[in-house]
């Protein structure tokens, strides 16, 4: 393979930058595809058929993680270290580690709950 058009842009896997994980909470959320009845995908033609299956398995690729037990557990223990996270800058402030096996979900469950803590907390700066 020659050339780097295919390969994706360092940015997009920079979560760990400030700028690019706030581009990341903040993009657009994806839109599931419409459900169509057998006659209406009979209807479509070939190419509105390969759209609408690439559409599909665009979307069941990138489902988000199932809220488990566990997974509400771990978002809820989150939110109590934030909120209380509200010191000045010269006082200690609680931190989190997640720690399980591997392949568990740690980093799933942190980037699911991520964007929801990073709109939390602009829509505070922009009332303050």
């Amino acid at each position: 393979m020659t050339g780097t058009a295919s390969l994706p842009s360092p940015a997009n896997l920079a979560l760990s930058r400030k700028e690019d994980f706030k581009a990341f909470a903040d993009g657009p959320r994806r839109t599931q595809p419409d459900v169509l009845t057998r006659a209406q995908l009979k209807a479509l033609s070939p190419q509105e058929q390969a759209d609408y299956n690439r559409s599909r398995r665009e979307w069941h690729a990138n489902l988000g993680p199932l809220r488990t037990p566990q997974l509400a557990e771990l978002h809820e223990d989150l939110w109590d270290i934030i909120d209380s996270n509200l010191q000045d800058g010269d006082k200690a402030k609680g931190a989190v580690a997640v720690d399980a096996f591997p392949g568990l979900g740690k980093t799933t469950s942190v980037l699911a709950f991520g964007p929801q803590g990073t709109r939390s907390r602009s829509g505070e700066a922009a009332t303050d």
